[in-house]
This record gives C-alpha cells, sequence and structure tokens, in this order.
C-alpha cells in the first residue's frame, strides 16, 4: 500500500531524531529528493513542538563562553546561558591583540581574497602563515585551505584520485574526513574506535594488494575527547607499507602547539597532518602539514584548493597572532588543562560517565534518548546551552552530551554547571 502522507513513515511513539529521517526514507523506498525534503521539513515541525529544534540557535554576541542564546524559530527562544559548545580553547577571539591584527589586515589588505590561491588569493600574510605552520608543525611544507573541512576534504579527494587507493578510516573519524574518502570512489574500510589490532588485521590482509594504503585517524576524537593510539599506529609503520593522515583538529595548540604528534614526537612519522585554524587560533580555514612534493601535488589535484577562494587576510592574521600569544604564553595550555581536570573530575565524583577522554572535550554518556532530550531541555532552563550528540554522529546507544572547556569559563560557572547537573541528574535517575 502506498504512503499517503509523509508522516506515515514515522511512528507515534517512535523518538523523532534527525538523524533517521532518511533512513527511514529508504526504508520506505522514498528516494525523491522533494518527499525527503518534506520529511526533514515534517520532523522540524514536530522536534519544534517538543522544543527539541535546535538547528537554528545562535548566540546573539558571538561565541564567548557565555551569553545570550537565542532562535527565531517558532516558538522563539531566548536565555542567558553558560555556553559548552565552542571551540575557541583559550577564548583568542576576544583577545585584544588577536583584535587589533585582523583590524589592520583589514585596513592594509581589504576584506575578501577575492579569487583561489592559484589565481593570485594568498598574500605576503598567507605565506607567512604557511611557512609558520610548516615550522609548528615540523613538517617541511604547509598548504593553506579556506576551512578545515575543504582541508581534509581536499587532500583525501586528491590522495585518492588514483581510484586504486585503500582507506583504512577509524570508524569515529569526522564527516570531513568520510566526504574526501567516498568521493574518491576508492575502497575504505573501518575499524573499530581506536583498536590497533583490527587495524593490523586489514593491513595483514590488503598490504600486498593496494599500491597506496592510507590509514586515517584524528589526533583527539571530537565526540569522545578520546586520543588515537599513536605511537601503536607508528609501530604498524615499520612493519606494513601505508601513508599515516593525522587530523589534528583537536590536539593542535593543546598539546604542543603543533599538536600531539609534535608532542609525542612523532610528526616525522606522519606523511600527513591537517588541521582546522577555527579552534585554538579561534580563526577559521585549514592546513595540509606534508612534505614538498605533496604540497606541489595538493597545489594542483585538490580541487578544493585550485577552486575556492582563499582565506582572507584578516583570518590569517588572526591565525598568525594566535599562534604567537600560544608560544608566548603558556600558562593558556596550563590554565585549560587544570580547568578540564577540576570539571572531569567533578563529574565523575557526582556518578557521570565521562568514557575513556582525556582532553577538553569531555562526553558525558547517557545512552538513552529521550533521558538526554529531557536533561537538555532541563539544562537549558538553568541556564546551561549544551550540545547532545546522537545518531548519527554518534550510535544510538552511545548518546552524551559533550561539554567543550575553554579558558573562558570561570571556576564559579563550573561549579555551578556541576550543581544543576547533579541535582538534575539525580531528579531523572541518571546518577
Amino acid at each position: 500500500m502506498p504512503l499517503k502522507t509523509i508522516s506515515d513513515i514515522f511512528e507515534n511513539n517512535d523518538r523523532l531524531q534527525l538523524g533517521t529521517v532518511r533512513t527511514k526514507c529508504q526504508m520506505n523506498k522514498i528516494t525523491s529528493v522533494k518527499e525527503i525534503a518534506k520529511a526533514y521539513e515534517y520532523a522540524k515541525h514536530k522536534l519544534l513542538q517538543a522544543k527539541e529544534w535546535g538547528y537554528e540557535n545562535f548566540t546573539d554576541m558571538g561565541s564567548n563562553a557565555s551569553g545570550l542564546i537565542r532562535s527565531d524559530a517558532s516558538p522563539a527562544i531566548e536565555k542567558e546561558c553558560i555556553i559548552w559548545s565552542i571551540n575557541h580553547y583559550f577564548g583568542l577571539n576576544r583577545h585584544p591583540e588577536v583584535i587589533q591584527s585582523a583590524i589592520k589586515a583589514l585596513q592594509e589588505y581589504g576584506t575578501g581574497s577575492g579569487t583561489s590561491a592559484m589565481s593570485g588569493g594568498h598574500s605576503s600574510l598567507h605565506k607567512q602563515l604557511e611557512k609558520r605552520l610548516a615550522e609548528v608543525m615540523k613538517k617541511e611544507a604547509a598548504i593553506l585551505f579556506s576551512t578545515g573541512f575543504t582541508a581534509n576534504f581536499g587532500a583525501l579527494s586528491a590522495l585518492g584520485k588514483s581510484g586504486k587507493a585503500l582507506f583504512l578510516l577509524d570508524q569515529e573519524c569526522h564527516a570531513s574526513i568520510f566526504d574526501g574518502v567516498k568521493v574518491t570512489g576508492c575502497n575504505y574500510l573501518l575499524f573499530k574506535h581506536n583498536d590497533i589490532n583490527e587495524l593490523e588485521r586489514f593491513l595483514i590482509k590488503n598490504a600486498s594488494e593496494y599500491e597506496n594504503i592510507f590509514v586515517v585517524v584524528e589526533s583527539v576524537y571530537s565526540m569522545s575527547g578520546e586520543e588515537a593510539p599513536l605511537k601503536k599506529i607508528i609501530k604498524l609503520k615499520k612493519k606494513y607499507p601505508f601513508y599515516l593522515y593525522v587530523d589534528e583538529a583537536h590536539g593542535f595548540g593543546l598539546y604542543d602547539v603543533g599538536g600531539l604528534c609534535n608532542q609525542l614526537g612523532l610528526s616525522a612519522d606522519v606523511d600527513f597532518i591537517v588541521t582546522t585554524l577555527s579552534k585554538s587560533v579561534a580563526s577559521v580555514g585549514g592546513v595540509v602539514a606534508c612534505n614538498y612534493q605533496f604540497k606541489t601535488f595538493f597545489q594542483v589535484e585538490a580541487t578544493a584548493y585550485m577552486f575556492q577562494a582563499a582565506m582572507t587576510p584578516a583570518d590569517v592574521a588572526t591565525a598568525l597572532t594566535a599562534l604567537n600569544i600560544i608560544e608566548r604564553e603558556p600558562q593558556l595550555q596550563q590554565e585549560i588543562w587544570e580547568k578540564t581536570a577540576y570539571f572531569r573530575q567533578g563529574l565523575i565524583s557526582k556518578g557521570f560517565d565521562t568514557g575513556k577522554g582525556t582532553s577538553p572535550i569531555i562526553s558525558m554518556y547517557i545512552r538513552n534518548i529521550d533521558l538526554l532530550y529531557q536533561f537538555s531541555k532541563l539544562l537549558f532552563e538553568q541556564g546551561i546551552f549544551v550540545t547532545p550528540i546522537t545518531y548519527p554522529a554518534v550510535s544510538p546507544s552511545e548518546v552524551r552530551f559533550r561539554f567543550i572547556v575553554n579558558n573562558g569559563h570561570t571556576y564559579e560557572q563550573i561549579d555551578y554547571t556541576l550543581s544543576v547537573l547533579a541535582t538534575i541528574g539525580k531528579d531523572l535517575g541518571v546518577i
């Protein structure tokens, strides 16, 4: 029997999640993009009624550790909150020196870059930043992309252009990594998160069949805050022929200025070290650090580099100045690690499950979607804004909150958050 309305694909007692909409459409053989869009609109309407639609929330005055959270969706919301979703780990987006460097760049270089790097979109500032990034990441060269997402997408899609490569990905890799690999049409396999034994089994089975094998991991995983077993992966590199590609988005600036690979003394053994500039250095952009030959390769093969407008001069100046501040003021790193330990230990002492993470990304596992959304609404009522992480970002049985600590958070705000979490957690039976 054909479906009468799009609402027929949703069961009345089914917990509505945006991540399951496309799956439900596929199960019901709905392939028209117009009908799929209707399904999303239906889901949005239902989530708005339940006060669970978060895709249009915004901060009134930009990224900060606290501020007014608003939404123009109906019904509109407005609440002063402590904000736990901002990746500006050191709060340098508010640093006077960083702001002044951006203003100076605007005055001297203008606003946009106007074209791609290939067509003259880079300035002397861009060349300075590429040189500095190569130095701090301890690689021969570095190539700038307009965003962290397009750095991963551009580099990986270029590496797989031959169509004869094999990609071995940790199952918790970022969406930009998956998108970059999938577009190549190459074969790829997912190994269980941080499972070095399964990775080795894949290498044993496929090492003789592929000329180009790429092992792709994140130094610190964005949804759990867990570190990759980089030393163990490097040991595998001594036994099997593969290229190692490490995304340092959540390691860059926090461990060593150049990231976790640098701190562990492994940079020379990593073929490609990638990071976004939107987190620790409070800008926007992405970089791939590699050898000279691969930089030239990406300049020619990465369409995201060739055909996208380059980073703006103001963003480049921001990143350069922020890098200087991080190197000059090691107390910034000390502060965020102390606050991270304080918050994480506070959660553990109250009975919450924070998993195996160690970084300023602190996951608080709820593992029940109904409790997660109920918890989220109660937190917001108490002035705490934190992102619920659900499918498909994580499996349905691993839903969680993700708290991101930054230096703008005060100990008073951490204590208040812990107190509210404990009260609600007990009321809901989570702890």
